[in-house]
């Protein structure tokens, strides 16, 4: 098929390349995913190379082409195993609709994502000639119970990215219900830029084995990242460490700064909530230091109330509870501060049982144990059910700053 007449349409909206584009080895990279590819996606790829598409509202960001980023942060085998396997997990809270993804027959196969940390795919299974594929689009910047996390656009790429750019496109997650249209700028994605070729890896290897290996070895961020790999660009927020440490009154942890730093604004399997760390004015007073301030004003409240229930003093008071995060079932995850904030250990104030000790551990290598499915702490359930692998239930879903938190 001939795409000229659609590539030509798409430069016409934003533009020439930005710069160059890495070279690619299209046939190493079907034969190791074991299918063609869109036509349309390989031209596209082989002028643009890693396209940020729209502006800072909303954007399209072509992950691929296969490349590995210049601080070996993204890979391309990794990202697609990745993107396939949390993808299947992540659109469980909101409906029973499984979808498949290559390698499985007629699954899914990823390409890209939205600034707000949507994906696209190509419907492998909805024809035989890949030039054909639709997009389908799966977020969960949706409403449990209110929409489905799927949206079957029913068009190839060039042509969504055009319709992107000229009236956008139906999605529900957005404000209106629409995605677009996207501003007419395009920049090579600053992630990565200066990204090298990519080489399939060799027969046989496993390209997760990095993340199996964790499950049982290393420790603290090195290890937490290796099973799960942070965004390439996580919300941090506008502010700075110092303006946080002035408004709370104290410095934080060093573990957890660290972490926050790599990992931004998110969500861990569902369950535990981290605000954007940096953002000092959130909607509805949401970033970091307002959260603490909020659950740290109702922690007092109720242990004035029932004493009897919530041993520990709040902070500022010498050992105090100082809570940061929440979790789904209404659990308030703090850090018992006593001491320098070096020292701090992981506190618990759990909504449906007895407030108990504090954890014997930092918040980092407490997060690491119930990653890797270890013992249940106080106000830290198993994260692994029945029959399921460690791996198939941990990831993080990074939010945007347009996140209704």
């Amino acid at each position: 098929m001939d795409h000229s007449a659609r590539i030509t349409a798409f430069t016409g909206l934003v533009g020439p390349p930005p710069g160059p584009a890495p070279a690619v080895d299209w046939a190493a990279v079907e034969g190791w995913l074991g299918t063609a590819l869109p036509g349309d996606y390989k031209a596209l790829v082989s002028a643009y190379g890693a396209a940020e598409i729209g502006g800072p509202d909303a954007a399209i960001r072509l992950h691929p082409p296969p490349c590995v980023s210049t601080d070996g942060r993204f890979e391309y085998a990794a990202w697609i195993v990745e993107t396939h396997r949390h993808s299947a997990i992540r659109p469980g809270m909101f409906t029973a609709r499984r979808r498949p993804f290559l390698p499985e027959e007629g699954g899914l196969l990823a390409f890209a994502t939205t600034r707000s940390g949507d994906h696209l795919f190509w419907n492998t299974g909805a024809s035989d000639d890949p030039d054909e594929w639709p997009v389908t689009l799966m977020t969960t910047n949706v409403a449990v119970g209110v929409s489905e996390p799927w949206v079957d656009y029913d068009v190839p790429l060039l042509e969504l990215l055009l319709t992107l750019l000229r009236t956008g496109v139906p999605h529900p997650g957005e404000p209106g219900g629409l995605l677009g249209p996207l501003s007419s700028q395009i920049r090579v994605w600053p992630p990565l830029a200066g990204a090298a070729p990519w080489s399939p890896p060799p027969a046989g290897t496993a390209v997760d084995a990095r993340q199996h290996a964790a499950l049982t070895e290393g420790s603290g961020l090195d290890a937490v990242m290796a099973l799960v790999p942070p965004p390439l660009e996580p919300y941090l927020g506008e502010g700075t460490w110092e303006q946080v440490f002035e408004r709370l009154g104290t410095r934080l942890p060093p573990d957890f700064v660290a972490l926050a730093e790599r990992y931004g604004a998110g969500n861990w399997s569902w369950w535990l909530d981290m605000s954007a760390p940096l953002s000092l004015d959130r909607p509805r007073d949401q970033g970091l230091a307002a959260t603490v301030e909020g659950m740290l004003d109702g922690y007092r409240q109720l242990r004035a109330a029932h004493p009897q229930y919530y041993p520990m003093p709040a902070w500022p008071e010498p050992g105090g509870f100082l809570p940061f995060a929440s979790t789904i079932d209404g659990d308030q995850i703090g850090w018992c501060a006593d001491g320098p904030p070096e020292t701090w250990r992981v506190a618990v104030n759990p909504r449906h049982c007895d407030q108990g000790p504090p954890l014997p551990g930092d918040f980092t290598a407490t997060l690491l144990t119930w990653l890797r499915g270890g013992p249940a702490e106080s106000g830290f359930p198993g994260l692994t059910g029945r029959d399921l692998h460690p791996l198939d239930v941990m990831f993080f879903e990074p939010f945007g700053p347009g996140a209704p938190w």
